[in-house]
């Protein structure tokens, strides 16, 4: 343990205070809820960041998200295959829509990228909610199957009837996501991501395919991205196209992953953990209707005071 670094105690510390902590739960359901939730938005964060991290910055990826939880339903409802299966089809209908984006947007940066982007969600949503022979139209799609029993040796999940299970599995999937992103910082193509945001002419000349580079992100943060929009459709059992590509599911990954630090690799988790709980548990009941106005002050509090983002603010300080 003296090989440790502080932050590395502070990740282990917490990874136990969230592994065991449902344990102390007065009221289990409204915390295996918030905390699922926000586990589900920090793995939505960490998918957002891995595109981030080329410096292309989108506001529509929930564009992504309605195609896997509308894809992984549908299927899910005219075929009856497995929900994990469908899931998993969800995935990679987000990751057809992002080759095309990164086909059309391929000349855009910046603004116009960001807002080309923007712009993109429409063309998914306007096909889901006119296409009622299909889709079901802007009624939305109810009774959507529950994710299926997941048994670890003697330990069976219970997804479909358990918040605590669903906790459990969401804080896996944001341990997979974790490592994913982790491993998309701290590897060969992670410093090719960073050379492509920093100069991509410079990192061209150096032998860095920059086309290839950022296909390749855009192609992995858009499969995280619908994978999860389709665990949640099936987590909630309902769906409808202004929840599922709704502008508030396309800001919200860049506020948690600003909020929380783009450079780290836990910056998005902490955001996650940070914000939304505190949205939903406390800030929610003073203000029902006010929640984007506690995303918004946290932008200006950390543009103002932590530039770099709450996780970087307390890197240096334990240093």
């Amino acid at each position: 343990m003296k090989h440790l670094s502080p932050s590395s105690l502070l990740l282990l510390g917490a990874g136990a205070m969230l592994f065991f902590g449902p344990c102390f739960f007065q009221d289990g359901d409204l915390y295996y809820r918030v905390l699922g939730l926000s586990f589900l938005y920090a793995s939505l964060a960490l998918a957002w960041n891995i595109l981030a991290m080329t410096g292309s910055i989108s506001i529509g990826h929930t564009a992504f998200f309605g195609l896997g939880a509308y894809t992984s339903a549908l299927v899910s409802h005219y075929t009856q295959l497995s929900p994990l299966l469908c899931a998993a089809l969800g995935g990679a209908s987000g990751m057809a829509y992002g080759i095309a984006w990164h086909i059309a947007f391929k000349p855009l940066r910046g603004a116009p990228y960001a807002l080309a982007t923007l712009a993109s969600v429409e063309i998914p949503r306007v096909i889901v909610d006119n296409w009622e022979g299909l889709t079901f139209g802007s009624l939305g799609l109810a009774g959507i199957p529950a994710l299926p029993d997941l048994r670890v040796g003697d330990v069976v999940l219970a997804l479909g009837a358990s918040l605590k299970s669903q906790y459990y599995f969401l804080l896996i999937l944001m341990g997979v996501y974790g490592l994913i992103h982790y491993k998309s910082i701290h590897s060969r193509w992670g410093w090719a991501l960073r050379a492509v945001r920093e100069d991509e002419m410079a990192a061209g000349t150096i032998g860095v395919p920059v086309d290839r580079i950022r296909l390749g992100a855009v192609m992995v943060s858009a499969l995280l991205t619908a994978f999860c929009g389709a665990i949640y459709g099936h987590l909630m059992g309902l769906i409808e196209p202004s929840l599922v590509f709704s502008l508030h599911l396309s800001a919200l990954p860049l506020v948690l992953t600003i909020f929380g630090g783009r450079h780290q690799f836990y910056g998005p988790i902490l955001g996650s953990l940070a914000l939304y709980p505190a949205d939903q548990l406390f800030f929610h009941s003073w203000f029902p209707s006010g929640h984007a106005a506690l995303y918004g002050l946290a932008i200006i509090l950390t543009f103002v005071l932590f530039p770099s983002g709450v996780g970087a603010w307390l890197q240096q300080r334990m240093r």
